[in-house]
């Protein structure tokens, strides 16, 4: 498929790339976007792996060095689903020599005390759903995160394709197969938008078309561009 590489205007990020895909590679037209999916943490609300670590640092009075190093060995295992969150905690225990007492959800209670929505990246996502686009969340995350995507803001959202349910987190290309198949539409037909290029790339090399986040303002510009 080909694609179309341009360079952020300045004032955003300008090592920044994004890419869209053009053409099927046969010169066929580019098919009209019908979902829009975004990330979540990054995205839809602000990333909540420092706060997370922070306050898991605090209940386990541990290091910050040690926290770190535990969390980024065990986190992938966390993510797919091939580790329960009580593994997760046991790990970091084993890793860090923790002695904290840990609550019922160590990690929902970090993740609520971490997290802030970007209302207006919610109104974008909303003014799409409201024009007939499907809207949707693809993401790296955790099961004891889930509720919180329960609240109300989150109702425009279907479908969730959450790693831990997939088995598969982002840059593979796994988790974007099993977007399209929940779909039920084409690559080309799906916009992700992501704040990480790597991610952006990934979701390209999958077939579908890729959107790189800074800001808000930046994307309603972005999406007018592409949509109209």
């Amino acid at each position: 498929m080909g694609l179309c590489k341009f360079r952020v205007k300045p004032g955003a990020a300008d090592t920044a790339v994004r890419l869209i895909p053009l053409s099927d590679g046969r010169g066929a037209l580019m098919r009209k976007i019908k979902a829009v999916i975004f990330d979540w943490g990054g995205v839809l609300i602000e990333n909540p792996t420092e706060g997370i670590l922070r306050h898991s640092r605090e209940v386990l009075r541990i290091g910050s060095g040690c926290m770190l190093a535990a969390y980024r060995k065990l986190i992938p295992c966390f993510q797919e689903g091939r580790i329960s969150e009580e593994e997760f905690w046991k790990g970091v225990r084993r890793r860090t020599g923790a002695k904290g007492q840990l609550p019922a959800s160590l990690w929902l209670e970090a993740f609520e005390k971490s997290y802030v929505e970007k209302k207006d990246v919610f109104d974008v996502a909303r003014e799409l759903h409201g024009r007939g686009y499907r809207t949707g969340i693809l993401s790296n995350t955790e099961e004891p995160a889930r509720p919180l995507m329960g609240k109300d803001p989150y109702r425009i959202f279907d479908p969730l394709v959450l790693s831990w349910q997939a088995g598969a987190s982002e840059p593979q290309r796994r988790i974007f197969e099993m977007l399209v198949e929940t779909l039920a539409l084409d690559p080309p037909e799906i916009l992700f938008i992501d704040d990480v290029q790597a991610y952006v790339d990934a979701a390209g090399d999958a077939g579908l078309r890729g959107l790189l986040f800074t800001d808000a303002q930046t994307l309603r510009k972005d999406l007018a561009a592409l949509l109209g």
